[in-house]
């Protein structure tokens, strides 16, 4: 009897330490990362960040401009509400990055934290390092 409790209650222990493969608000809130891959491309020195803050509301930067707005996590996908920025005219390849995030986050990217990195799973995949914590 105490064998089959114990492997009832191990059961249900590795069930609820699947990963969904997934982010959720409670990993985002109070984080902040910086862009250090560009598809398999290493991206060096970028000051390309995202960062979350209270009830998931999202600022970073794109290398050029602000952006701000609500983030919701919605079926394992990452998306940015209410989105507004300021307008800088960008360097063609920085421009590029910018619209490439920027896009993502509006219509949505699925995303997850792997080994304390955000991974962005769009066209093409962007990652992130973790960066300062935000404080609460």
């Amino acid at each position: 009897m105490k064998i089959s409790m114990f492997l009832c209650a191990l059961g249900a222990f590795l069930v609820g330490c699947v990963s969904t493969g997934s982010v959720s608000n409670t990993q985002l809130k109070y984080t902040q990362w910086q862009l250090t891959h560009i598809g398999q491309e290493a991206i060096v020195d970028s000051s390309v960040s995202l960062r979350f803050i209270e009830a998931l509301q999202v600022n970073g930067f794109t290398g050029c401009n602000r952006f701000f707005g609500l983030g919701e996590i919605a079926d394992g996908q990452l998306f940015i509400r209410d989105m507004g920025m300021t307008r800088k005219l960008c360097d063609e390849p920085v421009n590029q990055v910018e619209q490439m995030l920027l896009n993502m986050l509006e219509i949505g990217v699925p995303a997850k934290i792997e080994q304390g990195v955000l991974i962005l799973n769009g066209e093409p995949r962007l990652m992130f390092k973790s960066a300062v914590s935000v404080a609460g």
